[in-house]
């Protein structure tokens, strides 16, 4: 039934959800997003080069996103070089998708999403990150709330070396795999719209996250319930739902 044949894709995009929403205020509060703009674009030439290359997608994104954010790590710019390096991404994309007849279509799936094709090897990668997630969940929340507060407190503890390099990983892990689940569109969008939109509405930190989370699983359900009755792509009508709802919350705030 097709509903069955649904229902995989359908937890794979729910869970990728949840983790991007867990990394987007996490990006905010340390002040890399123009960094996740750059990993994702990345990702997606690598997820690009591998299919002229007959090579498997994930590792040779995963590989090219992690090699680009370990470089935007070792620089103090953190908005004028990630925004080169995300426009130089974009252009490699279009260079490739100009002249290889398989990047073209490559290209067109990361930025359309594949969701709807998502099968058990998809889903058996996100349910593990998703439970990596939950068990690095109290270094990650350390070393972001290290982030916010250190400008203002400098005695306060900072995170231990393998806890940043943990975080580093895992959030170049959830921007790729994000990415190839979603289509890099639709993963910004959840990484960051939630994010945005939870600012306005929430008073600490727990609240940043969790009404983050709560946006975010929202307008998946939102987006899924929309895309499949009318037969459109899957990441577009994330975005644009994702884009409501952001607005949505800014409004309510200033209401108050």
């Amino acid at each position: 039934m097709p509903g069955d044949l649904l229902l995989v894709p359908f937890i794979t995009g729910l869970l990728a959800t949840g983790v991007l929403a867990l990394a987007g205020p996490g990006l905010f509060l340390r002040g890399s997003v123009w960094q996740a703009l750059a990993l994702g674009q990345w990702a997606a030439v690598g997820g690009v080069l591998a299919s002229i290359l007959h090579g498997p997608v994930m590792p040779v994104a995963l590989l090219l996103g992690a090699t680009v954010m370990a470089l935007l790590q070792r620089t103090t710019d953190g908005e004028r070089l990630p925004l080169a390096a995300f426009l130089a991404g974009l252009a490699t994309v279009t260079l490739l998708a100009a002249n290889f007849s398989q990047a073209s279509l490559a290209a067109a799936a990361w930025a359309e999403g594949q969701l709807y094709f998502a099968g058990p090897l998809e889903l058996s990668a996100v349910a593990a990150l998703a439970v990596a997630s939950i068990l690095l969940g109290p270094g990650l929340y350390r070393v972001w709330r290290h982030a916010q507060l250190a400008p203002d407190i400098p005695a306060s503890p900072a995170p231990g070396h393998w806890q940043r390099l943990a975080e580093t990983g895992w959030l170049v892990v959830a921007i790729v795999l994000g990415s190839v689940v979603l289509g890099l569109p639709g993963a910004l969008a959840g990484l960051l719209l939630p994010a945005w939109g939870a600012a306005y509405l929430a008073h600490d930190m727990r609240g940043l996250f969790l009404w983050a989370q709560t946006l975010a699983l929202v307008g998946f359900l939102i987006a899924w319930s929309l895309s499949l009755p009318l037969d459109q792509p899957f990441a577009p009508v994330l975005v644009l739902t994702h884009t409501a709802l952001a607005l949505g919350a800014r409004l309510m705030a200033f209401a108050r």
